[in-house]
């Protein structure tokens, strides 16, 4: 065993009159270390706990969310799928390539925009002659349509009337670029969502779907 020296207040000795402290031998052990370490450890472990309390919160919360909205959108294509009545006023997308078949909802505000894509206020109705601007989440209803090309089919479905639209071009702009809004005279559709599709936050850019009215089909 390592001895270490330590003071001893019972033995004196003394020098010229004046007490001496004496150093004697003792057993080694560990010195009396502070408490800091095992308070950062319990503090680490808090934070931890917190964190994944949070984390599950939040995820609850998302998962609850895209529930609502999907739910609410499966309501919306159960009405259109019902009577012709029920429908007079609901307009239905159809976009072959990507899957996606939604009932669109008028105005696009944050509130509709949570429910399914969203045709602008003063923009043209679908299939008739102007440019009928459709928006939607990048994330949610919109998030495959990064992947429509030139020549991709789009079907509009109202009142009864069955449009077919064909994808003619295919851009990125500043949100600031409102000239892809501009009227046009030909029937068009335009498709807007942000841009890039992947990225985590707010995207930067719009990603912009322009589709031009096809001719009707000739019986052979």
């Amino acid at each position: 065993m390592v001895l270490r020296t330590r003071v001893s207040r019972r033995s004196r000795h003394f020098v010229n009159g004046a007490p001496k402290l004496v150093l004697k031998p003792g057993p080694w052990g560990p010195l009396n270390r502070s408490k800091k370490p095992k308070l950062l450890a319990s503090t680490r472990q808090t934070v931890s706990y917190a964190l994944i309390v949070t984390g599950s919160v939040l995820v609850l919360w998302v998962t609850g969310n895209y529930g609502l909205m999907y739910w609410k959108q499966r309501a919306l294509l159960r009405q259109w799928n019902g009577e012709t009545v029920a429908r007079q006023n609901l307009t239905k997308l159809s976009i072959p390539k990507i899957g996606l078949e939604d009932v669109v909802l008028e105005g696009a505000t944050s509130h509709s925009l949570l429910q399914g894509p969203a045709h602008l206020k003063g923009s043209a109705e679908p299939g008739t002659a102007g440019n009928a601007v459709i928006a939607g989440h990048r994330d949610t209803f919109f998030r495959h349509v990064h992947s429509l090309r030139v020549g991709d089919d789009i079907y509009v479905m109202r009142d009864g009337h069955r449009f077919h639209f064909v994808v003619r071009a295919r851009k990125v702009v500043q949100p600031t670029d409102l000239s892809v809004l501009r009227p046009t005279t030909d029937s068009e559709i335009t498709l807007i969502t942000c841009y890039p599709t992947h990225v985590i936050g707010p995207a930067p850019e719009r990603l912009i779907i322009v589709a031009k009215l096809a001719p009707p089909e000739r019986d052979h």
